[in-house]
């Protein structure tokens, strides 16, 4: 993602993310608090971060999709991060705010204590999706943390997305319930690289 990709990528998650089970939650059901309260978190506490690393899928010259990750131990943010952005949260979320809260700190306390590559969000624009972006995506990004010999890892709260983690070398780890949200925990050690190479 160039800099000047930032407010479309940030507006792709908010959208794709507008009827996410978890920030429904938070929201009590208002979608449309859900699509901006989304769209500022992301911009603070993951797209705009030092530490991130963005890939976009494009078509047209718009972007479509969205693959956030960050290396640990960076992955979360750290103390003067999170003094940043409570300014922005307590606008965008009000009265939310304690739940968007409480649902960081969980998601913090089951982030590995090991060396990883933490993903998301990933996403893709309503209008484009079902067409193989966010798993195009997944799959370049994969393809790197395999280069390196490194673990990944995410968190998901959408049934069909636990099946998709899986086809890619996922597996559950752990799982919470928050706010009556079942979050499931996805760790995946990295695959062997295909070297080319026959057995003779």
């Amino acid at each position: 993602m160039s800099p000047a990709e930032l407010d479309a990528a940030c507006e792709v998650i908010g959208l794709a993310f507008a009827d996410n089970p978890n920030t429904l939650a938070v929201v009590r059901g208002d979608e449309a608090k859900a699509r901006r309260m989304t769209q500022v978190a992301v911009r603070a506490a993951k797209l705009g971060r030092a530490a991130s690393h963005v890939l976009v899928a494009k078509e047209g010259g718009r972007v479509v999709g969205v693959l956030n990750a960050a290396e640990w131990p960076r992955c979360q943010l750290g103390a003067g991060e999170k003094l940043r952005i409570v300014p922005a949260m307590i606008r965008v979320a009000g009265l939310a705010l304690a739940r968007s809260m409480k649902l960081m700190r969980v998601w913090a306390e089951h982030d590995p204590r090991k060396p990883h590559w933490h993903l998301g969000p990933i996403g893709v624009h309503p209008r484009f999706q079902g067409r193989g972006i966010g798993k195009a995506l997944l799959k370049a990004f994969l393809r790197t943390v395999d280069e390196r010999a490194s673990a990944a890892y995410l968190e998901t709260d959408v049934d069909r997305n636990v099946a998709l983690y899986e086809k890619f070398g996922f597996a559950v780890v752990a799982r919470a319930e928050i706010m009556g949200i079942d979050n499931r925990f996805m760790w995946r050690e990295p695959a062997p690289l295909d070297d080319g190479l026959e057995a003779g």
